[in-house]
């Protein structure tokens, strides 16, 4: 099932996914600090996320092949997703 997302997100995605582009390093991203990027714990440990509305987040893993991740110059986009409540939302994975 295919699910519409509002143009405001996907403004803001779409914002965030090219400042990604942009940055030399994920650590210029994370210095930006648009989108209040935020390490993420437990079963999501490695990846972050960037705030696309109050609950909704852009999820990412920096690809840092056992280097600091302030120096990762890859990225992989895992999706759009809600993850507060009891069950996780995907919008876009």
């Amino acid at each position: 099932m295919k699910k519409k997302l509002p143009l405001d997100w996907v403004r803001k995605i779409k914002k965030h996914i090219d400042r990604l582009k942009a940055a030399e390093t994920f650590g210029e991203f994370l210095d930006l600090g648009l989108g209040h990027p935020e390490p993420l714990r437990g079963n999501n440990a490695g990846k972050y996320s960037v705030r696309i509305t109050g609950n909704v987040r852009l999820i990412l893993k920096p690809d840092d092949n056992g280097k600091a991740v302030v120096i990762c110059e890859e990225i992989e986009v895992e999706g759009v997703v809600d993850y507060h409540g009891s069950k996780e939302s995907w919008y876009i994975s």
